[in-house]
């Protein structure tokens, strides 16, 4: 089975007026999330849809590192409306929302239990910040993949990452097949 990994895909992260927003490279990934979504949903496949879910005093906030974003509760840290639009009706457990505290949605969270469980053998991950979230996340998945010697293939979707630093994307990119074994498609 396959599972398609939504990173950060918020209205902080997404609209050019959010509170951490990849601007216009951001919005521009919509249509192709949107799309492989839908064939995500389609097809049976396993939605996880994983979102920075802070409170004021986290440290990432607390520290000054970043600016307040995607506080709990907030219109900021809502899923995208084009995206939570595709959500099936029926609950039968193929969209499930992990909420993260840190860059790697692998760390303290459910994500690599909820793929065991579902014999997930591919990972599809969209999402922002190719050279943040998604970068760490691919890391933690693939530690878990490492330890666990678990059969699993990992594709980065070019047209579905996004990062308001466009050198780091670029970068991070090139560093995923050499370092991660994860195919960019």
């Amino acid at each position: 089975m396959r599972a398609l990994l939504m990173i950060d895909l918020s209205n902080d992260f997404i609209r050019l007026d959010g509170a951490l927003s990849c601007g216009e490279s951001g919005l521009a990934i919509i249509p192709y999330c949107k799309n492989l979504v839908h064939s995500f949903v389609v097809s049976g496949d396993l939605v996880v849809d994983t979102r920075d879910s802070h409170s004021q005093d986290d440290w990432e906030i607390d520290s000054g590192l970043f600016p307040p974003h995607n506080l709990e509760g907030t219109d900021g840290q809502q899923l995208i409306p084009e995206l939570a639009d595709l959500r099936p009706m029926d609950g039968n457990g193929q969209w499930v929302y992990v909420p993260k505290k840190h860059y790697n949605a692998t760390y303290a969270t459910l994500l690599t239990e909820l793929l065991e469980r579902h014999k997930i053998t591919e990972v599809h991950l969209v999402g922002v910040c190719t050279d943040i979230c998604v970068r760490y996340t691919l890391a933690g998945l693939y530690d878990w993949r490492a330890a666990r010697r678990y059969a699993v293939d990992f594709f980065v979707h070019r047209h579905g990452v996004a990062s308001f630093n466009a050198v780091g994307h670029e970068e991070s990119l090139q560093h995923f097949p050499a370092t991660f074994g994860a195919k960019v498609i």
